[in-house]
C-alpha cells in the first residue's frame, strides 16, 4: 500500500502533466485567506466596484455644490447695420403741428460685459437631495461589500473544490493500488481453478471504479484550479500552487462570532434613501427663496475700436430677492409624493425582513456546519474501519479462514465508504467556507 505522501506526489505530477503551455508566473497560496487577499487586489468585479466608489463619492460632493452660489459672466458685441427709425412729432423740433420727423437713436457698435450671481437662501429640496445622495452612496458601499462577499464565496468554492478533488485523487490512487493487487490475485486464482470468473469480474469492476474516480478527480481538480485563476484575473498559463493540506483546511474556526451581514446594511441604507426621496418630493410643495445680483457695463460707439478707449462705459447693477412657490401643477407632485411614500414603506418592510432572514440563515448555517462536521468525522472513521476490516479479512483469507467472496465484499465496502466520506467532506467544506465568510468583515 502506498502512503499518503507518495499519493500526494503522484497527484501533483499528474496535475502538472495536464498543462500543455509553458508557465509564465508562479503564485502560491498557503491558506484560503491568501486567495481572498489576492482577489481583493486582482478580481475584476472588486476592481470595478472600487472605481464605482470614487464616482459615488463625487456624486455626493456634486449634490453639496447646489448650496453654493451660481456665478456666471457674459460679454457681447452688436453691430447695428441699420438703426431703427422712430417718428417724433414735428412740433417738438419746431415743425408745423401734425408733421413727423424720422429720427434714428443709438450708435452702430455696442459692447457689453457683465457678471451675475445667484444663490438659494431657502430650498429644502436641495437639502433632501443631499440626504438622498448620501444614502445612495452608503447603499452602494454595501452593494460593493455584498459583491465582494460573492467573490469570496466563489473563490472559496473553487479553492475547496480543488482540495476535495486532491483528497479524492489521493484516496483513489491508494484504492487503485489495492484493487490492482486484488485483481492480479483473482487472475492467479482463476488460472489455477480456485476462483471463478465472477470473482475476477468483481475484482476488475473494483479496479475500474477506482481508476475512474482517480481520473475524474484529477481533471476536476485542474478545472477548479482554472476556475480559480479566472476569478483571480490570472492567465491560464500562470502557475498556481496551493499548498494547503486537507487536515489544515478542515480545522474548525476558533471564533464562532459572525459579523454584520452587508445585506442588512444595504437594506437599511436603501430604506434611508427611500425616506430621503419621499422628503424630496414633499419639498416640492414648499416655496424657494433666492438672492440675485447682476452688474453689467455697456459702451456705444460709431467706430469699431474695441479695447482702444473710446466712449465711456456705462455701468448698471442691481440685486433682488426672489421667492417662488408653485401652487398648482396638475397634481403630479401629490401623486409622486404618494408613490415615493409607498416605495419607502416597501423598503422598510424589506429591511425588517432582511434582519429576520439573516438571523435565521446564520442559525441554520451554524446547525448545518456542526452537523456536517460530525457526519464527516463519522464517515472518516467508518472508511478507516472498513479499510481495517479489509486488511483483517485479507489476513484471514491468506490463512484460509475467509473466502474469496468475503475479501471482495470487504474491498467493495471500503470503496463505497470512501465515496460516502468524500460526499460528507464535500458538504462539510461548503459549510466551512460559508462560516469563515460570515466571520469576515466586508
Amino acid at each position: 500500500m502506498i502512503n499518503k505522501k507518495t499519493s500526494a506526489a503522484i497527484f501533483c505530477m499528474l496535475v502538472v502533466s495536464l498543462h500543455d503551455s509553458p508557465l509564465t508566473a508562479q503564485t502560491t497560496f498557503h491558506q484560503l485567506e491568501d486567495a481572498w487577499q489576492y482577489a481583493d487586489a486582482h478580481n475584476i468585479s472588486i476592481a470595478l466596484g472600487n472605481l464605482d466608489a470614487g464616482k459615488n463619492a463625487d456624486l455626493v460632493k456634486q449634490s453639496y455644490g447646489a448650496l453654493l452660489p451660481q456665478v456666471g459672466t457674459n460679454a457681447g458685441f452688436t453691430e447695428n447695420t441699420s438703426l431703427q427709425t422712430t417718428l417724433l412729432p414735428g412740433i417738438i423740433l419746431g415743425k408745423p403741428e401734425g408733421t413727423y420727423v424720422p429720427v434714428q437713436f443709438g450708435q452702430k457698435y455696442i459692447y457689453t460685459a457683465g457678471v451675475t450671481a445667484q444663490m438659494d437662501i431657502l430650498n429644502l429640496q436641495t437639502w433632501f437631495n443631499i440626504q438622498a445622495t448620501k444614502a445612495a452612496n452608503e447603499a452602494s458601499k454595501d452593494a460593493r461589500a455584498n459583491a465582494r462577499k460573492t467573490v469570496y464565496l466563489q473563490v472559496a468554492s473553487q479553492y475547496y473544490a480543488y482540495l476535495l478533488n486532491k483528497e479524492a485523487a489521493e484516496l483513489s490512487a491508494q484504492s487503485a493500488t489495492l484493487a490492482d493487487s486484488v485483481y492480479q490475485l483473482m487472475n492467479d486464482k482463476f488460472a489455477v481453478g480456485t476462483a471463478n470468473q465472477g470473482n475476477v469480474d468483481v475484482a476488475k469492476l473494483s479496479l475500474e471504479r477506482a481508476q475512474q474516480t482517480l481520473i475524474t478527480a484529477q481533471y476536476q481538480a485542474q478545472t477548479s484550479l482554472n476556475n480559480l485563476k479566472s476569478l483571480l484575473n490570472m492567465s491560464v498559463n500562470d502557475s498556481l500552487l496551493i499548498t494547503t493540506d486537507i487536515s489544515e483546511a478542515t480545522q474548525p474556526p476558533t471564533d464562532a462570532v459572525f459579523t454584520e451581514d452587508p445585506s442588512i446594511r444595504q437594506a437599511f441604507h436603501t430604506w434611508q434613501q427611500g425616506i430621503a426621496q419621499y422628503r424630496t418630493s414633499n419639498s416640492a410643495f414648499l416655496p424657494t427663496l433666492s438672492v440675485l445680483y447682476s452688474s453689467t457695463k455697456q459702451q456705444n460707439d460709431n467706430k469699431f475700436e474695441p479695447f482702444q478707449g473710446g466712449p465711456t462705459w456705462y455701468k448698471a447693477s442691481y440685486w433682488s430677492l426672489q421667492a417662488s412657490w408653485k401652487i398648482f401643477s396638475g397634481g403630479s407632485r401629490f401623486y409622486q409624493s404618494r408613490v415615493n411614500k409607498i416605495n419607502a414603506t416597501e423598503k422598510q418592510l424589506q429591511y425588517d425582513n432582511t434582519i429576520k432572514q439573516a438571523s435565521i440563515n446564520d442559525e441554520n448555517l451554524r446547525l448545518n456546519y456542526r452537523k456536517t462536521l460530525a457526519v464527516t468525522a463519522k464517515a472518516k472513521d467508518v472508511m478507516q474501519l472498513s479499510l481495517d476490516n479489509y486488511v483483517h479479512v485479507s489476513y484471514r483469507y491468506s490463512e484460509g479462514l475467509s473466502s474469496i467472496e468475503d475479501r471482495l465484499t470487504a474491498f467493495t465496502d471500503y470503496i463505497n465508504y470512501q465515496n460516502s466520506y468524500l460526499n460528507a467532506l464535500s458538504d462539510m467544506l461548503i459549510q466551512l467556507y460559508q462560516v469563515k465568510i460570515r466571520q469576515h468583515t466586508f
